[in-house]
């Protein structure tokens, strides 16, 4: 086996690796017996099958392409060995010469990792900032804590803002119903913000026992892209309203979760919320940091491999989230009027 090792603008380094046919006998005999396994040879049993006959059948190019995964698994990594080589990421193998009576030779790219001068790094300086604890936040909450115990009692009048109500209902696009769009006997907080917008609002001003219909329209950025900006129609029956009753804040409160006092209760929510802060204090602290030791380091250039690399790893993350919505990255695609060149290069700089 020949290598021989070259570097390109200091970013890649080729591997070219050729193997005498000799040397491709044992991976061709291998790839015969696979081939015999799936191709049926009168008077031989599957996997059995000579190399001549197999050539016959199949054509002797696809063995050769059939050895071909072996040959590059097996031959690589003592290529390697051989010319040692300090590389990020996995190569980008190409054919080079593959023809039968021919000495194969094939190429592999390596990204190298760019050299970094942090130069004085350690005269950084970054401000951190002391944490404070919103009062918003906390009266929110105090108020998410009095949610926990809250009781319901059910009330004859008109359901408001506030009331619980258990409702049926069916959504409806173009006269269909929508996969998801149905429930029965569902529990919903008119104020909570739970639903699309314009749902809790509709359900304002109806009694136990009345069906209503009415449309919503689906927000722009809807996670399910086949509805977004979609206007649907809405049937729902109300089956019963409740008036949501909020627990005093106070001691019997704060005992009923556990604490002495209402005051030990306030203080521990406090101490959680300054501790959530400092969490995120540190995570900012430690982007600033980086964000000016890269702003004053020098870089060699980024090899194109792996920035296609990354390319590819933020493509199949897109297309994963899209897919586990239930959507297909085709109509996505289309949606964003992009091809899936057109996106990866729009993403080159952020790659």
């Amino acid at each position: 086996m020949n290598v021989t090792k070259t570097i390109q603008e200091k970013t890649t380094i080729l591997l070219k690796v050729e193997l005498l046919p000799q040397e491709l006998k044992p991976y061709l005999d291998k790839a015969v017996q696979r081939i015999s396994k799936q191709v049926s040879i009168p008077g031989f049993r599957p996997g059995h099958a000579p190399y001549d006959m197999i050539k016959q059948q199949v054509g002797e190019m696809a063995i050769y392409q059939e050895a071909m995964e072996d040959v590059v698994k097996d031959t690589l990594p003592k290529a390697i060995k051989q010319e040692p080589i300090d590389f990020v990421g996995k190569p980008a193998i190409a054919i080079d010469t593959l023809a039968p009576g021919n000495p194969l030779v094939y190429t592999a790219t390596f990204a190298i990792m760019p050299k970094v001068d942090l130069k004085k790094y350690q005269t950084v300086k970054v401000k951190k900032t002391t944490p404070v604890v919103d009062e918003k936040k906390f009266e929110q909450t105090m108020l998410d804590l009095r949610k926990l115990r809250t009781k319901q009692e059910p009330v004859e009048r008109a359901a408001q803002t506030g009331d619980s109500a258990t409702i049926d209902f069916d959504i409806k696009l173009a006269g269909v119903s929508i996969e998801g769009g149905q429930g029965k006997a569902v529990p919903i907080v008119l104020g909570e913000k739970y639903f699309i917008p314009g749902f809790e609002e509709a359900l304002a001003g109806m009694k136990a026992g009345e069906t209503k219909q009415f449309q919503i329209t689906f927000p722009k950025d809807y996670s399910a892209k086949h509805l977004a900006d979609k206007t649907c129609d809405v049937t729902t029956t109300v089956k019963q309203v409740q008036q949501v009753n909020l627990p005093e804040l106070n001691d019997e409160l704060a005992k009923e979760l556990n604490f002495k006092s209402l005051q030990e209760l306030q203080d521990q929510i406090r101490a959680n919320l300054v501790k959530e802060l400092e969490q995120k204090a540190d995570q900012a602290f430690e982007t600033a940091v980086l964000e000016a030791v890269i702003a004053q380091a020098d870089f060699e250039p980024i090899p194109t491999l792996m920035i296609e690399y990354e390319l590819d790893r933020m493509l199949e993350e897109l297309r994963q989230q899209v897919e586990d919505q239930g959507g297909k990255f085709a109509d996505y695609l289309s949606h964003m009027k992009k091809t899936e060149p057109e996106l990866r290069d729009s993403w080159k700089e952020h790659a």
